[in-house]
């Protein structure tokens, strides 16, 4: 714990000296400054405090020992008022207004009881019995600032007399020093007391205050915007490329938000390699001369601790993309598990072998799947809500899925997906993947990219894609969420947003394209959905950068943009 650091520290500033012990002044101790395993000689206190100023006078003895006051008194002053502050700060959030009541006396804090001479600004504490503390412990970041007085100077003199030694001196230090490390030593053990009988409370309140230093630690690059009008067709066109010159200019002009005072430092990444991440929510536009409308408000709030307002548990499906397996999603569900260790997971293995076939059976195993994971592992009222997460075609395999499983659309919550191409790839464009996407259709005879391509009918409205947006599936979840990329050429930035964007010249059916996208969202109300475009930070120049394939692994592998998104937005896996 920080105080008993503060404690341990105050101990090597008193020399090494049992507490109210004067006679062992003139013992030794291991010299503070030694390296950890290297011999070192024995030092008095005298030696440890005056080394090196040998031949000073009773004056410039005093000067010293002023020094030394105010810099390991104002540590301890400082250790004590942070514990107080904790010590407060439990006793008003962690216990209940008995258990005050009972601890009475237990739950006195004392002022700090400093030498003559030495002054602090008082200590500012309400009632631990209170119990209308509402600030979070460590708000005070700054060392409590300690001054000595005239006062001090004479109280030595008068203690020592006019004509005294640096042993003598040393050891009035020594005890002094103790004396207040002892203070310190005994409100640790009013809040260890208190620890003992609140455990859980307090490891609750400590969550609390984590989570929030988290999600604000994160929020620096996670960008709001309230888009009004036509969910289908926004008004503005070029939306990736004004994300790409804001993310730019964040990365240049923000200055990243300190860790919190718990985490791992590994899982932090600077600011210039974060991804940047924009949302945008939808909502109609204001009435006719109301000139405002008011955005829903956040569900629960955002803290991954606050209760549930269902029963059950709530079931993640995880379905991988095209060639991939189960493993693809294993870092998603390992972030999310971290926060939600009650929640269920399923990472689909259906169709590891099988994603260059039919979408209409990839579907049918998949929602298979999940009706024999639920019949196992959920049954009966067990299951309390059904969220499905998936990358690049798992999201048109859950799509496919979902008419098979309409005995659940009450219990459907969140429908996330990474780069989808909900719409269909546009084969007009001559990009390097397209034409390699060709070759493979025509040389493994993939079905799926086939239907992907709506190349799969000479009718584009007798294509599956055409056929699966009029079939119901966004509309029956409480919460839809698009993630994408304009730097992922493997998903169509438009088809993943599922828009009439600027992407539209390069599509082969231009108005099958537009009606596809309106039957999609034909039943969804725009309250429901959020859009989030991420910007990664992709410094290398490579074959994989150029054809757009590391922006579409970067979902799957990328922590950062897990963690901002489970922080900052746990209401959707809650």
């Amino acid at each position: 714990a920080p105080t008993a650091a503060a404690v341990a520290r105050a101990a090597a500033l008193a020399g090494g000296v049992a507490a109210g012990t004067r006679g062992a002044v003139d013992g030794s101790a291991a010299a503070a400054t030694a390296p950890l395993g290297q011999p070192t000689s024995a030092l008095t206190c005298a030696e440890r405090y005056f080394k090196g100023v040998e031949g000073l006078g009773s004056e410039g003895l005093l000067d010293i020992a002023e020094g030394l006051y105010q810099t390991h008194m104002g540590a301890l002053a400082d250790s004590y008022a942070r514990q107080s502050e904790w010590f407060q700060t439990i006793c008003s959030r962690c216990l209940t207004q008995s258990q005050r009541e009972a601890m009475d006396d237990a739950l006195d804090l004392p002022d700090l009881c400093l030498p003559g001479g030495i002054e602090t600004a008082p200590l500012q504490h309400p009632s631990a019995r209170g119990g209308n503390s509402s600030g979070s412990f460590g708000s005070s970041t700054e060392r409590r600032p300690v001054q000595t007085t005239g006062a001090l100077r004479r109280g030595l003199i008068k203690r020592l007399g006019q004509d005294f030694t640096a042993k003598q001196l040393a050891a009035y230090l020594s005890y002094d020093f103790n004396q207040v490390a002892c203070q310190v030593v005994e409100l640790w053990q009013k809040v260890l007391n208190v620890m003992s009988i609140a455990c859980k409370e307090i490891v609750a309140f400590l969550r609390v205050s984590w989570e929030e230093a988290i999600i604000d630690h994160w929020s620096t690059t996670v960008l709001h915007e309230v888009v009004f009008g036509d969910i289908a067709c926004p008004e503005d066109q070029s939306i990736g490329d004004l994300h790409d010159i804001a993310a730019l200019r964040l990365r240049r002009t923000t200055t990243a938000k300190p860790p919190p005072k718990v985490e791992h430092l590994s899982l932090l990444p600077s600011l210039e390699e974060r991804p940047i991440m924009f949302e945008q929510r939808y909502m109609p536009k204001p009435p006719a001369g109301s000139g405002y409308a008011e955005l829903p408000p956040l569900l629960d709030g955002r803290l991954p601790s606050a209760p549930k307002n269902y029963r059950g548990v709530h079931l993640f499906v995880l379905v991988h993309g095209f060639q991939g397996n189960s493993f693809d999603m294993r870092l998603m569900k390992n972030n999310i598990a971290l926060l939600y260790p009650d929640a269920v997971f399923l990472c689909s293995n259906s169709n590891e072998d099988n994603t260059e076939g039919d979408f209409a059976e990839m579907g049918i195993r998949l929602a298979q799947e999940v009706v024999n994971y639920i019949c196992d592992w959920c049954p009966g009222s067990t299951l309390g809500r059904l969220s499905f997460l998936a990358h690049s075609i798992g999201g048109l395999i859950v799509r496919s899925a979902l008419p098979l499983l309409h005995e659940y659309t009450s219990k459907m919550f969140t429908f996330l997906t990474f780069s989808s191409p909900h719409a269909g790839y546009f084969l007009k464009n001559i990009s390097l993947f397209h034409m390699g996407l060709k070759v493979l259709q025509s040389w493994r005879k993939s079905m799926c990219l086939a239907q992907l391509s709506m190349a799969d009918a000479a009718d584009p409205r007798e294509t599956f894609m055409y056929k699966l947006s009029k079939i119901a599936g966004f509309e029956h979840f409480e919460n839809i969420v698009l993630m994408s990329c304009p730097s992922d050429q493997y998903s169509p930035f438009d088809s993943a947003r599922v828009e009439i964007g600027g992407m539209l010249d390069k599509h082969s059916h231009k108005d099958v394209y537009c009606t596809m996208v309106r039957n999609i969202w034909e039943h969804v109300e725009p309250r429901k959905v959020f859009r989030f475009d991420v910007n990664f930070h992709i410094p290398e120049n490579n074959l994989d950068s150029f054809i757009g394939r590391t922006a579409h692994i970067l979902f799957l592998e990328n922590q950062a943009i897990m963690k901002m998104i489970i922080h900052n937005y746990s209401f959707l896996f809650r």
